[in-house]
C-alpha cells in the first residue's frame, strides 16, 4: 500500500502542469490548515506556491533589468542619447497557456517600450517616412537593450532550442503617404500576413513600387526591427523562431504616433523548474510553504515591527529578497506564533522618518496604553553600513544619494573601492539609523521583553557577495556595539562579516534558518536552541556554497544567562 506521500507525489508530478492551465491566474495561495487537506487541496497549494516563485523570479529580475537599462541609457553616447523625459521600460510575467497540441506550458513574457514627453522642436521617435530601426533614437534604444538583455541578462531563459513568439509592434500617425523610396534593406515582400488596426491582413512591399501606404510604412518599421533582431542577438540564432508584426495608423498626426515596442514569448520557459519546484515542495524543503498554524490570536500580548527594505535608489543596488523575507515572516508571526494580525506591521522600502512615525512611534504608544505589559519584537532586513568607528546602521531605503558626491558622479554599478568619508559619510549616515539610535528610541518605555531580528550586513558586501561600499575607519577593529541591558538582538553575522541571500530559497540565509526553525518547532523553541540550531545550520549550508556566514547574538548585561529561555509565545 502507497504511502499518504508517495501517493501524493505520484498523482502530483502528473497533474501539475494541466493544473497551471485549468486553475485561474489569479488564484491566491491557500493558508494550510490545521486539519488534514485532501489531495484537491494539497496540489492546488502546490500550483499556487510554484506560480508565487516563478513570479517572485521573474519579478526580481525584472526589478534588476530596469536598473540597469536606467544606468546604459544614461552612458548612452551624446548622438544616441534620449531626452530627460524619454522613459523606457522592461515588464515580464509568467503566463499559463498551451501548446498547438493542446499540452500545457508556463512561458516567459518580455515586453520593452517607451514613451516620450516631448519638448518643443525635439523627439526621440521616428521622423516622419523614416522606416529603419536605427532612425529613432528610442527604437534603437530598445533594440540595443533587447540584445544586451538576452545575451547577457537572460540567457538562461532564452535557452537553445527553446521555441519563441516575437511580436513586433509598430505604428504610424495619420501623415499622408504618396511615395516614400523603399531601399530594399530587408528584401522584397509579396502578401506577407500581418495585423493592421486590428484586421488581419496581407502586405506587398518592393523597391519598385516603393511605400505608397501607412500599412506598409508600419509594416516595414516592424521588418527593420526583425532584421535588427535576427543579425544581432545571438540568443535568438539559438531558438526557434516565430515573428509576427502588429502595426497600426493612427488618426492623429506627431512624432508620438510613430514608435515600435517588442513582446517575446518564450514557450514552456519554465515548465523544468515547475517538476523541480514540485518535487522540493514534496520533500517539505520550502519554509513559505505549509506553514503551520497554531490558535489564532493566543499569543496577544506581543507585538512586532517588520521592516523590508528592498529597494533602493541607483546607482545603490537592491537588497535582494528583503521583500520576501519581511512578507514570510509576516506569515510566521501571526499563523506560527499566534500574533494578532492587528499586533504586527510591515514597513516596506520606508524612510528613516516613516519608520519612526509609522513603526516604532506606534510601538511606543502600544507599550504606553498597554502599561508595559507587552513583548515587543523588531525585524529589519536590508542594508546596512557602520560608521567610522564601526558602529553599525540600518541603511533605511529612503536614502538620498543625490546629497552623496561620490554616490552622483557613478552612472553604473558601484566600483569595488569606494569609500566614503568627510562630507559625504556624514551626509550618509544622518539618514541611516545607528543601534545605539534604534534602542534609545525605548528608553525609559518599560515592556516586559524587547527582541531585535537583524538580516543585514555592515561590513561594505552586499546580499549577493558584490561589493557596497564603505566609510573611511578611524579604528581597526570592529567592536561588538552595546544596548540597554533587557534587549536581546539576533544579528545575521558580526559587524565585520558578510549576511548573504539564499538565493534557491529567495530569503537571506539568516532569516531563512530562522523561519525553519520556527517550521519545524512550530514556533516552541527557546532563543538558545534558536540560536544554536541556526548557527549549526546556516553555517554548514553557507560554508558548502562558498559563503561562510555565522549569526551573532548582543545580549543585555542584565539578562545573564536568562536570555536563553525566552520564547516567542507568551501567553
Amino acid at each position: 500500500m502507497k504511502t499518504t506521500r508517495q501517493y501524493r507525489h505520484g498523482i502530483v508530478l502528473f497533474a501539475l502542469l494541466a493544473m497551471l492551465v485549468a486553475t485561474p491566474e489569479s488564484t491566491q495561495a491557500q493558508e494550510p490548515s490545521s486539519s488534514p487537506q485532501t489531495e484537491h487541496q494539497y496540489n492546488d497549494d502546490i500550483h499556487s506556491f510554484i506560480l508565487k516563485r516563478l513570479r517572485q523570479n521573474v519579478k526580481q529580475r525584472e526589478k534588476q533589468m530596469n536598473k540597469q537599462i536606467h544606468q546604459m541609457l544614461i552612458n548612452l553616447p551624446n548622438a544616441e542619447k534620449l531626452y530627460d523625459e524619454t522613459f523606457v521600460r522592461i515588464t515580464t510575467e509568467v503566463r499559463e497557456d498551451t501548446t498547438e497540441e493542446g499540452q500545457p506550458e508556463i512561458n516567459f513574457v518580455y515586453n520593452i517600450s517607451y514613451n516620450c514627453h516631448h519638448f518643443e522642436g525635439t523627439e526621440d521617435d521616428y521622423p516622419s517616412a523614416a522606416y529603419l530601426w536605427s532612425s529613432s533614437n528610442s527604437c534603437r534604444a530598445i533594440c540595443n537593450l533587447t540584445r544586451t538583455m538576452i545575451d547577457e541578462e537572460m540567457s538562461d531563459i532564452f535557452a537553445p532550442g527553446r521555441k519563441t513568439t516575437i511580436t513586433i509592434n509598430s505604428t504610424t500617425d495619420a501623415a499622408e503617404i504618396t511615395h516614400i523610396e523603399y531601399k530594399g534593406e530587408y528584401g522584397d515582400f509579396r502578401y506577407m500576413p500581418a495585423t493592421f488596426n486590428d484586421e488581419n491582413v496581407r502586405i506587398s512591399v518592393d523597391q519598385k513600387d516603393g511605400i505608397t501606404t501607412n500599412a506598409q510604412l508600419a509594416y516595414v518599421r516592424a521588418r527593420s526591427v526583425q532584421s535588427y533582431l535576427e543579425e544581432n542577438v545571438a540568443g535568438l540564432k539559438k531558438t526557434t523562431n516565430e515573428y509576427r508584426h502588429t502595426t497600426r495608423c493612427f488618426d492623429m498626426t506627431g512624432p508620438h504616433y510613430r514608435r515600435s515596442s517588442l513582446e517575446i514569448v518564450v514557450h514552456g520557459a519554465f515548465d523544468n523548474q515547475a517538476k523541480s519546484l514540485e518535487a522540493a515542495l514534496l520533500n517539505d524543503e520550502y519554509v513559505d510553504f505549509n506553514i503551520p498554524h497554531r490558535e489564532e490570536n493566543s499569543n496577544s500580548k506581543t507585538y512586532a515591527l517588520i521592516i523590508a527594505e528592498e529597494e533602493y535608489t541607483a546607482p545603490l543596488p537592491n537588497c535582494d529578497f528583503a521583500t520576501n523575507d519581511g512578507d514570510v515572516l509576516h506569515e510566521y508571526f501571526v499563523h506560527t506564533l499566534g500574533i494578532p494580525t492587528r499586533h504586527v506591521k510591515v514597513l516596506h522600502n520606508a524612510g528613516r522618518q516613516e519608520i519612526y512615525d509609522e513603526g516604532i512611534h506606534w510601538l511606543k504608544d502600544i507599550i504606553k496604553a498597554q502599561n508595559g505589559d507587552v513583548h515587543i519584537i523588531i525585524y529589519y532586513a536590508g542594508h546596512g553600513v557602520s560608521n567610522q568607528k564601526w558602529a553599525p546602521h540600518l541603511m533605511p531605503s529612503g536614502v538620498d544619494v543625490s546629497r552623496i558626491r561620490a554616490f552622483r558622479s557613478k552612472t553604473g554599478a558601484l566600483p569595488e573601492d569606494i569609500v566614503l568619508k568627510g562630507g559625504d559619510a556624514e551626509k550618509l549616515l544622518e539618514q541611516c539609523i545607528s543601534f545605539d539610535t534604534l534602542t534609545g528610541w525605548f528608553n525609559r518605555v518599560e515592556a516586559l521583553s524587547y527582541t531585535f531580528i537583524i538580516d543585514a550586513s555592515f561590513d561594505g558586501i552586499q546580499r549577493s557577495g558584490k561589493p557596497f561600499f564603505t566609510i573611511k575607519k578611524e579604528t581597526k577593529r570592529y567592536r561588538t556595539p552595546r544596548v540597554r541591558s533587557d534587549i536581546v538582538i539576533f544579528m545575521a553575522a558580526d559587524g565585520d562579516k558578510t549576511a548573504y541571500s539564499f538565493i534557491d530559497q529567495h530569503h537571506g540565509f539568516f532569516t531563512y534558518y530562522i523561519l525553519k526553525e520556527l517550521k519545524y518547532s512550530r514556533g516552541e523553541i527557546t532563543f538558545q536552541d534558536l540560536f544554536n540550531n541556526v548557527t549549526k545550520n546556516q553555517a554548514y549550508e553557507s560554508s558548502l556554497q562558498g559563503k561562510l556566514q555565522e549569526p551573532s547574538m548582543i545580549i543585555g548585561g542584565k539578562l545573564g544567562e536568562n536570555w536563553g529561555t525566552r520564547t516567542f509565545i507568551n501567553n
